[in-house]
């Protein structure tokens, strides 16, 4: 009789550690999935802010390079505009002279 019931409570402590180690399996599995989910959510807002980041670095730096751009026609211009008038110096000059030969 002694035997049974020492049987017994070993099936019940034994059913309990299966129910136990069964709690605990399905406690993790969530736990794992709730972690898993929560850093693909910080991943994605981290590609997000990535990306809106990059696009206002990338607008920066367009204005920037445009500036420059800009700048350096305008001196461009102004070179060319120089360098215009002292050729037509020397041309009216020289029409002038060619001018005053003639006459």
């Amino acid at each position: 009789m002694e035997i049974i019931k020492q049987i017994k409570e070993a099936e019940n402590t034994a059913k309990k550690l299966i129910e136990g180690a069964q709690k605990y399996a399905s406690e993790s599995i969530d736990n794992a999935a709730a972690k898993r989910a929560e850093k693909l959510n910080n991943a994605q807002v981290n590609r997000k802010k990535s990306i809106e980041q990059a696009i206002v670095d990338g607008q920066k730096k367009g204005l920037a390079e445009s500036e420059q751009l800009k700048t350096k026609a305008l001196a461009d211009k102004q070179q060319l505009v120089q360098k215009a008038d002292s050729r037509m110096e020397s041309a009216v000059n020289t029409v002038i002279d060619f001018i005053k030969k003639q006459s």
